[in-house]
């Protein structure tokens, strides 16, 4: 069984790998096929295929995806060679550092890779009516003035040159603009909806503006602020986990400065 690239032909026949509590993965597959900065592959048995997975490639560094084996096939070290494949497609780009989010199921994978934990993530979910808040003045829609300052704030909280993930969401952002300066931003629409921020006071703005209508949050645990904001908001902690793990170099991230992520494939 050979690791191969996963092409958008492929996608009807990944229904079978869809683990239960995640979101469509054919959503994601998709994204992974369109895009040049991304190198999906699958591992296939009998013209059946019985695992995936992703490298997203950014400027020096990368994230590993999707890293799924049919449940019938676990066991065979089917997950270890896909992982090694991915991070050899991620040196061949000159990528440095190596992340990634692990389920509980797949941390020993990865230990076994040479990963290394950094962080584990706050999953929680709403249990109680939201309070109605006031939205701040501040919020507003990006203007492509501000789009540079976007990517300069992004590459300082998370440490990693991502534009070619973010751009194409400059123009659906909502940012606290103070000044005319970019205090934090909101990419409704990529992900799970990630919030970054470089103040507090920023970052619970453009949360009571997410949280108004959406149900469950995962931020990383080292963010008391954001937390502790949903827990007053009617929001309770779950007792789902999942951990950031890196190969190679360590990314200098700012976990406390993240009041949202992107999803488990982005950080």
């Amino acid at each position: 069984m050979q690791v191969q690239r996963l092409n958008i032909q492929d996608l009807p026949h990944t229904q079978h790998l869809q683990p239960s509590g995640w979101g469509d993965i054919n959503i994601n597959l998709l994204q992974y096929c369109l895009h040049d900065f991304c190198k999906p592959v699958k591992v296939v048995d009998k013209n059946r295929i019985v695992g995936i997975g992703a490298a997203i490639l950014h400027s020096d560094s990368a994230w590993l995806a999707h890293i799924i084996v049919d449940e019938s096939y676990r066991g065979r070290g089917i997950g270890y060679k896909i992982v090694k494949n991915l991070l050899e497609i991620a040196s061949k780009n000159d990528a440095s550092s190596v992340n990634l989010i692990a389920t509980d199921l797949g941390v020993p994978v990865y230990e076994k890779a040479g990963f290394k934990m950094v962080g584990p993530y706050q999953f929680l979910k709403r249990t109680h009516a939201w309070i109605s808040k006031q939205v701040s003045h501040q919020l507003k829609p990006a203007r492509p003035d501000l789009y540079e300052q976007i990517l300069k704030l992004d590459l300082e909280i998370n440490g990693e040159n991502r534009k070619k993930l973010i751009e194409g969401h400059l123009n659906q952002s909502i940012v606290f603009e103070k000044e005319g300066l970019v205090e934090g931003y909101y990419f409704p629409k990529l992900g799970q909806g990630p919030i970054y921020a470089a103040t507090a006071h920023a970052g619970l703005s453009l949360m009571a503006l997410k949280y108004s209508a959406n149900d469950v949050a995962v931020v990383p645990a080292d963010n008391d602020i954001a937390i502790t904001f949903l827990l007053q908001n009617g929001f309770e902690k779950q007792d789902t986990t999942a951990v950031r793990m890196t190969y190679g170099r360590e990314t200098i991230w700012q976990p406390k400065k993240i009041f949202s992520r992107i999803g488990g494939n982005y950080g």
